[in-house]
């Protein structure tokens, strides 16, 4: 899951930044103690969960999120922000690399090179499934917002868009929104966003994802904002749309957090 860093998109540096935070140390060389707790599945299937999300194929990240996080959780909803990040990148013509995982005292761990590593530690389970976990010693529930209960913003015959996830990577601080944009009659791209939340305006980078998403087709796509360490994640993102066909730009816009009925 390493690639270079990408002309379109200068946040990107290596994939698992972008995916997961890094900079954690890496281990040692003493035999590592298992993940032990309540509830947890099995070793080798946590080793499967965790090698799934640094493959980068959204296929094995889908089983992974089905058949080892337990439905409706933070580790299922976190596997599902990672492969829908990868299938983003793919369109973007940056896809992923794979890297490995190894264990380590309670947890796993994946290292980009010898000293930038990202660490899943403090792992919870229920009825032998994957509920939760730490990264980078952050625990999961401050980092991720669910956002797919929100309904899609649409315009008939032009798009629709349902917001996904957003991630805030725990050390560099980088918020990352993915939506999965649909295309109706015109190509459609994202443009930089921007994220408020009272006082602070958070400028984004260049989105990761499709140069231009074809009529009749979706993708999902990822909204970058650096700087977003103190954020509380409850505030507002606005991106532009761009329609095809000299159409100009709709802007598009939504919470972190579900309006009240």
């Amino acid at each position: 899951m390493i690639v270079g860093v990408s002309s379109r998109v200068p946040v990107l540096l290596p994939s698992l930044v972008l995916l997961l935070g890094l900079l954690a140390a890496c281990g040692g060389d003493d035999k590592p103690e298992p993940a032990t707790g309540p509830g947890l599945p099995s070793q080798a299937e946590l080793t499967s969960y965790f090698q799934a999300i640094t493959s980068s194929d959204p296929d094995q990240i889908s089983t992974a999120a089905s058949e080892v996080a337990a439905d409706g959780s933070l580790a299922q909803g976190y596997a599902t922000y990672v492969g829908e990040v990868s299938v983003a990148a793919a369109a973007s013509g940056t896809p992923n690399e794979a890297v490995d995982v190894e264990e380590v005292d309670g947890g796993f761990q994946a290292c980009a090179n010898d000293d930038q590593c990202v660490t899943w530690t403090d792992l919870e389970g229920k009825d032998g499934k994957l509920e939760s976990f730490s990264v980078n010693d952050t625990k999961l529930g401050d980092l991720l917002v669910d956002l797919t209960g929100q309904p899609p913003i649409t315009s008939a015959g032009l798009y629709e868009v349902q917001p996904g996830w957003a991630y805030r990577l725990p050390l560099s601080g980088t918020l990352n929104v993915v939506v999965t944009i649909t295309a109706t009659d015109v190509p459609l791209s994202a443009g930089r966003g921007i994220y408020i939340e009272n006082d602070k305006i958070l400028k984004g980078t260049d989105p990761t994802g499709p140069s231009a998403i074809k009529p009749g087709a979706s993708s999902p796509v990822a909204l970058h904002f650096p700087k977003a360490t103190d954020a509380k994640l409850d505030g507002q993102v606005t991106f532009p749309l761009h329609l095809g066909g000299g159409q100009g730009n709709e802007p598009i816009g939504f919470g972190l957090t579900t309006p009240a009925p």
